[in-house]
């Protein structure tokens, strides 16, 4: 099927990859109704134009996934779907950019349309460009899918964009290595390290500047006027939890709870719960997300103590602190500190 034929998918929400998820488990024998079991959103949801999985659904969903397949890896397994999901526009639309270069570019600039388990910024070492990337999730085996997924993904690609050639050359990530890794590690086609400070995906530099043989300016021309609406869409859109994250940020040492937040922004709890909610998320997400970012960063680029860091990022006891940042990392903070 030519580029020109696919057939382009309009919702912005993007559960292409859930249904693809649900796709794979269905074709391996599992059920309809194993598959979404206590979950609050169903197969039908999934296929509405105007659903949108929250964060919490979504991690609740892949550990499911994970848990049905008993498979930590089930990213791999994903590969053969890359094609259906081309059929996004915003794939499409960095499958027809011209260059690896400029394709990369697109990939960060409208990482909000195709994924919100992450956020990726590309960046110029010393080694060659480099995406780094940073997981906004919770559940360790649900960022090991999400990472892994974001980085096969992208190596199989433009392995179909540049003739077969791998731009992935090795995935540094900040966690550590899952159960029965050895056994998998070829089948990643490029290099892959644990327990990283944080996670880098190192590209091949001799690749960026490459022409992709699916460039297409007209097709771009066309998608990116959509694209940027969808973009100034889902920006309009999170713009309460902005809001919100930015006074959690100010308060950090002694963040109001979910109702003095509402009194400070104007709104009732009720209305402040349902407007982050149409947004994908919830008030304890925003606070565990700022703890977790500020944790990190206090961990690198300081040498206060950890119970220190504790209290200044709002925990009552540095030991509350340290189960939920092992909850966050896989680590504890004096671990995570010790391997900088």
């Amino acid at each position: 099927m030519a580029l020109g034929e696919l057939p382009l998918r309009t919702n912005n929400q993007l559960p292409i990859f859930p249904r693809l998820i649900v796709e794979h488990l269905t074709r391996a024998g599992v059920t309809e109704y194993e598959i979404f079991r206590a979950l609050d959103f169903s197969n039908q949801d999934l296929a509405r134009e105007d659903f949108r999985l929250t964060m919490e659904q979504h991690e609740r969903f892949i550990k499911r996934a994970i848990a049905l397949t008993g498979n930590p890896h089930l990213a791999l397994e994903m590969k053969d779907y890359a094609f259906e999901a081309t059929s996004s526009a915003v794939l499409i639309l960095f499958a027809t950019s011209g260059r690896v270069s400029k394709a990369l570019r697109l990939i960060t600039h409208y990482n909000p349309i195709y994924t919100r388990t992450l956020s990726s910024s590309l960046v110029e070492m010393e080694t060659g460009p480099v995406l780094v990337v940073d997981p906004h999730l919770n559940d360790e085996a649900v960022t090991y899918f999400a990472l892994s997924s974001f980085t096969v993904f992208l190596d199989t690609f433009f392995q179909t964009a540049l003739n077969g050639a791998h731009l992935v050359k090795h995935a540094r990530l900040a966690l550590p290595e899952p159960k029965g890794f050895t056994a998998v590690r070829d089948r990643f086609g490029f290099a892959v390290t644990f327990d990283c400070p944080r996670t880098e995906i190192h590209l091949a530099r001799e690749l960026i500047d490459k022409p992709l043989k699916t460039a297409d300016p007209q097709t771009t021309r066309l998608i990116t006027e959509y694209c940027e609406k969808q973009l100034a869409d889902l920006n309009a859109e999170v713009s309460m939890s902005d809001a919100v994250s930015s006074l959690i940020i100010e308060h950090i040492s002694a963040p109001p709870n979910l109702s003095e937040a509402a009194i400070m922004i104007g709104l009732s709890a009720r209305s402040l719960r349902r407007h982050l909610q149409s947004e994908g998320t919830t008030y304890q997400l925003l606070l565990n997300e700022a703890r977790r970012t500020l944790s990190i960063k206090l961990l690198r680029e300081t040498t206060e103590p950890v119970s220190a860091i504790a209290y200044e990022i709002g925990f009552e006891h540095p030991s509350h602190f340290g189960r939920a940042f092992k909850k966050w990392t896989g680590q504890s903070p004096s671990d995570f500190r010790a391997r900088l």
